[in-house]
């Protein structure tokens, strides 16, 4: 995995829909794992790993992607015309009301802590 970077993507999953967002991935991972693993391969994304996590106001799915150019899977999966790719997008828009169809905010994250150990 060398030349590969993570991305990290935090999103809300839509009030009632977190055991519905629990079973489109257990599909994922089952019924639909040729085609999503087709579907990582074509999207140059090497490793993805997806949690729940309960905040105050709401669950919130936190996903991180591996790949080479993580800053475009969010565009190519967008305009994917694979089975999958549509049916993945159609999921993210019923749980979490995200539609990829419609551009991001340009904004950039701010870091804000870059921690690593000193050489001594």
């Amino acid at each position: 995995m060398s030349n590969c970077f993570t991305i990290v993507f935090v999103a809300p999953i839509l009030p009632g829909k977190s055991e519905e967002w629990r079973r489109f991935l257990q599909e994922m991972m089952e019924s639909r794992r040729p085609e999503y693993e087709e579907s990582r391969r074509r999207l140059g994304i090497s490793q993805e790993r997806a949690w729940i996590a309960e905040t105050a106001h709401g669950n919130v799915a936190v996903v991180a992607v591996v790949a080479a150019q993580p800053e475009q899977v969010l565009a190519r999966l967008a305009t994917s015309e694979l089975a999958v790719d549509r049916w993945y997008r159609e999921q993210l828009l019923a749980l979490q009301g995200f539609d990829l169809a419609k551009p991001l905010s340009r904004a950039s994250p701010e870091l804000v802590l870059e921690w690593q150990p000193s050489n001594h």
